[in-house]
């Protein structure tokens, strides 16, 4: 007896701690509207054959399909060093990439064939507050605009199940496009907060070229696309000897000699790459139309082969989100800033930009160029300056200029509330992120720049200590080298330090 009203007195206290939360009217009065996390590009699988005995995941793919799919590019690579026939390498090379991602290619107004599916998301719980974030993935190949409509319905059903009438919400990447697609579409009625995250809310510069066909690999950018990526390893102790044996293969030569024998092959296959794969997997993708900035867009309509005709749908879609939405990004957040939502951007930079197209020298966070993802940052190329007499663009009360003097956001869409942070690689985040985000989210009103004194505009981000301290005028590679090692003391930093001290020498010894 004294076991079944202990268990029954249990019920009533649990009772008593979760009713409160809810009102006669199912409303939900605990102060903490709930967080949606609008993920990055690959935040939903898409299938093919879903449910059939033959389905395969096409994006992400598992490890042995790829395997499975590329494997007989290792003969054929023999082959290709052995005679040199380069057609016949195209042969394999081409048969593979079409058989591992031909099926992801949509059709001619920018439909997925009806056997390739993506996975859908609905908020499973009402769970819900400062530590809990709703997750909404999509199908990237999708028209932004379609993606945004799935975005409301997701919303309505969050609002729904935690009884909020309002949403907070975090875009990370190719999620800040959905978002700003939904900012056209439904305004920002019912969103306290919108923090965009290295988001190409302008596009890249990668996607832009590309969409061209200009396709470039230059060696140094590879070299310090390969280095910036490595402290994100889990393993301290591998990253650092891992930058000192890319370092020592540079120091002999060895990447330039690849990259030698890699222009060739480019040089013999780029034609054959593009018209017999890359355009027709990707031509008709909406989503990654979206990713092409505003200078390249109407040249790579025509390089990409859309036809007014035959594209006739596909192009009025391409083109509503390009000038109605990407065209108007500065307009679309400052009218929800007008509408009373508060609006951060967030960006990276000074990190190698993807090495593979002419453009490799933009300031970036590895993938998405500085200048876009700050909606008008002026940036300096990366590992150089702005100019000694160089001023800031855009005369204001505050200076925004980095102390480091890379960035000047006084040309930025929100100069107020774009931060940047020094040495992020793309939507890699830590506690200090968290903490960051956290501020914001828990600020009722519109913060700027000038409001954190623990937060400055232009921050360093230390992987070590899992946080940021405010960006110092910037040295000499070697000064930086020493800078990282002390205030971020680890093996990888250490042994970048001792790299970049031989490779001074080096190159003093080498004039």
């Amino acid at each position: 007896m004294k076991k079944l009203l202990t268990v029954f007195l249990s019920l009533i206290i649990a009772c008593a701690g979760i009713l409160p939360c809810f009102a006669d009217d199912g409303k939900c009065d605990c102060g903490q509207s709930p967080i949606i996390y609008v993920a990055a590009l690959g935040s939903g699988y898409v299938f093919l054959d879903a449910g059939t005995e033959n389905e395969k995941q096409l994006f992400r793919p598992e490890t042995e399909d790829i395997l499975a799919d590329f494997a007989p590019l290792v003969p054929a690579a023999g082959e290709l060093l052995l005679h040199a026939d380069y057609d016949a390498f195209g042969d394999v090379l081409l048969d593979c990439v079409n058989k591992s991602f031909g099926p992801l290619a949509m059709d001619n107004e920018g439909n997925s064939q009806p056997n390739v599916t993506s996975e859908e998301f609905h908020p499973e719980n009402a769970d819900h507050g400062i530590e809990y974030s709703y997750y909404f993935g999509y199908d990237f190949r999708e028209d932004p605009i379609v993606n945004a409509h799935k975005l409301h319905d997701y919303i309505e059903e969050v609002k729904e199940i935690t009884g909020h009438d309002s949403v907070r919400m975090r875009a990370s990447s190719m999620g800040g496009v959905t978002t700003l697609a939904y900012l056209n579409l439904y305004g920002s009625d019912g969103i306290e907060t919108i923090i965009f995250q290295n988001c190409p809310l302008q596009g890249t510069a990668v996607a832009g070229e590309l969409y061209n066909g200009k396709l470039h690999i230059d060696k140094d950018a590879l070299v310090r696309y390969a280095s910036g990526a490595l402290p994100s390893m889990d393993s301290d102790i591998l990253a650092g000897i891992l930058i000192t044996i890319i370092d020592m293969l540079d120091s002999a030569g060895v990447w330039a000699g690849l990259l030698d024998i890699a222009d060739v092959i480019v040089a013999n296959l780029k034609d054959r790459v593009f018209d017999e794969a890359l355009i027709p997997i990707f031509a008709t993708m909406p989503g990654i139309w979206s990713f092409v900035p505003d200078e390249y867009y109407e040249t790579a309509k025509d390089f990409m082969g859309l036809d007014p005709q035959t594209h006739s749908v596909l192009l009025e879609r391409l083109d509503y989100y390009h000038y109605e939405v990407q065209s108007k990004a500065g307009e679309l957040l400052k009218a929800a800033q007008t509408n009373g939502t508060n609006i951060y951007i967030v960006a990276g930079y000074n990190m190698q930009r993807t090495p593979l197209v002419e453009a490799y020298m933009n300031n970036s966070d590895g993938t998405v160029d500085t200048q876009y993802a700050s909606v008008g940052a002026t940036c300096a190329y990366i590992g150089e300056k702005l100019p000694s007499d160089y001023k800031q663009a855009v005369k204001a009360e505050y200076n925004y200029i980095s102390p480091d003097r890379v960035i000047d956001a006084s040309t930025c869409a929100l100069p107020e509330q774009t931060w940047f942070i020094k040495d992020m690689l793309h939507s890699t985040c830590h506690d200090g992120h968290d903490a960051f985000y956290r501020v914001l989210f828990e600020s009722k009103e519109q913060l700027t720049v000038h409001d954190l004194e623990e937060y400055p505009q232009f921050m360093q981000n230390d992987t070590v200590h899992q946080s940021f301290y405010r960006v110092e005028r910037q040295g000499t590679e070697l000064e930086e080298a020493m800078k990282d090692a002390t205030q971020q003391t680890s093996f990888f930093n250490i042994m970048k330090l001792i790299s970049t001290f031989f490779k001074s020498i080096w190159k003093f010894l080498m004039g």
